[in-house]
């Protein structure tokens, strides 16, 4: 018994206790919103800052106000900003990988946590507004891994501090909710500070995971720094100082800690939020047995090797068995990993096929060119200076059919050479970032009036790259 509650410890901090504990400042403004008005303004607030890219302070009470201005004020050490522009250089060669990673491992990893699953399943936000809620946060991610997105007139701090007023005001909503619906006070209380600091950590350490698979593995230094900035986000989100980790050690010891305390419960929360999260992935026209290959090969965990099984079987098994089959004789894993083999590839020619009719979507309408413009492209394309643009889609439909055409692909299935599948498998999954970025570039959200936001001159570096 003693060893049981042990593994709900960290640091002297009783993690179930933690369950309780939110974030007071934010949950205080978001309280003076509350009173001023009604529970139908506080909705409103939740709208206007999902729809809108700056705070609208003329229109905030004034405790909301002064919390936003004070936390805006915030200020970095010169070392804190060195090893931010670090980030942001491991961000521009690694951010492609990274939202691969996002969605085919962190996300539904993290779906195992049954009690902060629970927030979303409350509040309806990702199994009716799945795409909305996915796509937000790889825009989150674009705004703190921006360029000086530290800076006051960059969105990146504005970005975080929107989050967690939004998260401040699910709280409100889920816990004061007058419709009947009564939060179950045995979760703990929602958007909880052990539910804020794995979040935060997740953005680091299952993307130096996720690297691994790929086999990309960031070094130490890199880590280090990754890590400094994401805790940094995590400060202004509202992450409480003794749960700030000093490095990517100490930062694994309570993210095992708090996997080990939300993990074993049963899963059912988690389970629409994995088939959510799949068929979102149609957004980028995946076959869905495609998506659940890659998402089998990046939930390989030593810790938690049923995380797949767990949050996908229940909604995917009995159509695709063969990537649930469980251990049996060397014969049949043989058979089961030929036919998945199979599989891929058939998914991968029919991916190709679909990527190469919807690609012309993905691609900058061209601007209309007078003849003078043209001569002089002509010219300095004829003195060898091409101004031609590269285009993100156009690079990763010509990987995937490099990848096609890696050797003969039915004799690699009637042969299995396992050395070269493994070597096709990963340089897909590390294309597939680039095919997500293309698509995003061109999405548009209803009720902004910009879509997307990805910076051109990170676009064009990961044209060119």
């Amino acid at each position: 018994m003693e060893k049981a509650k042990q593994q709900f410890f960290w640091n002297g901090i009783n993690l179930e206790e933690l369950r309780q504990v939110m974030d007071k400042p934010s949950d205080e403004a978001v309280l003076s919103v509350f009173n001023s008005g009604s529970m139908d303004k506080l909705r409103l607030l939740l709208v206007d800052l999902a729809k809108n890219d700056s705070m609208v302070s003329d229109q905030l009470p004034k405790p909301m106000y002064d919390f936003v201005k004070n936390e805006l004020a915030y200020s970095f050490s010169k070392e804190d900003i060195l090893l931010f522009r670090q980030t942001c250089e491991i961000w521009k060669e690694n951010g492609l990988n990274f939202v691969f990673i996002l969605f085919f491992r962190a996300l539904p990893y993290t779906y195992m946590a049954e009690k902060p699953a629970n927030v979303l399943n409350t509040t309806k936000l990702l199994i009716e507004q799945s795409e909305r809620r996915i796509f937000e946060t790889a825009q989150f991610v674009f705004d703190v891994m921006d360029e000086n997105w530290w800076e006051p007139d960059k969105r990146g701090v504005l970005t975080a501090l929107k989050i967690r007023i939004m998260h401040s005001a699910i709280r409100h909503i889920i816990l004061n909710n007058q419709d009947g619906n009564k939060w179950n006070e045995a979760l703990g209380n929602p958007i909880s500070q052990e539910d804020l600091v794995a979040t935060n950590q997740v953005f680091s350490l299952e993307f130096f995971n996720g690297l691994a698979i790929l086999g990309k593995a960031l070094s130490p230094d890199d880590q280090h720094a990754w890590f400094h900035t994401w805790k940094t986000i995590g400060r202004i989100m509202g992450v409480q100082e003794n749960l700030i980790c000093n490095d990517v050690k100490e930062a694994w010891t309570l993210q095992h800690a708090v996997y080990n305390h939300l993990f074993k419960d049963e899963t059912k929360a988690g389970i629409p939020l994995a088939k959510a999260l799949v068929e979102t992935m149609h957004h980028f026209h995946l076959p869905v047995g495609l998506t659940l290959f890659m998402m089998r090969r990046m939930l390989t965990d030593s810790q938690f090797p049923y995380c797949f099984e767990r949050m996908l079987g229940p909604s995917y098994q009995a159509e695709y068995p063969d990537l649930f089959a469980k251990p049996g004789t060397d014969e049949e894993n043989r058979e089961h990993k030929k036919r998945r083999h199979i599989d891929f590839h058939h998914h991968l020619k029919e991916y190709h096929s679909t990527l190469k009719q919807e690609m012309g979507k993905y691609k900058p309408t061209k601007p209309v060119k007078s003849p003078l413009f043209k001569l002089l492209e002509w010219i300095l394309n004829f003195v060898g200076i091409s101004k031609k643009q590269n285009n993100l889609i156009d690079k990763h439909v010509g990987i995937l059919q490099g990848i096609l055409n890696h050797g003969g692909i039915q004799e690699l299935i009637e042969e299995l050479d396992e050395a070269v599948e493994e070597e096709i498998i990963t340089k897909f999954m590390s294309n597939m970032g680039g095919i997500i970025v293309s698509i995003l570039s061109v999405h548009f959200r209803e009720g902004k009036k910009a879509g997307f936001r990805i910076p051109e001159n990170l676009k064009d570096h990961w044209s060119k790259a």
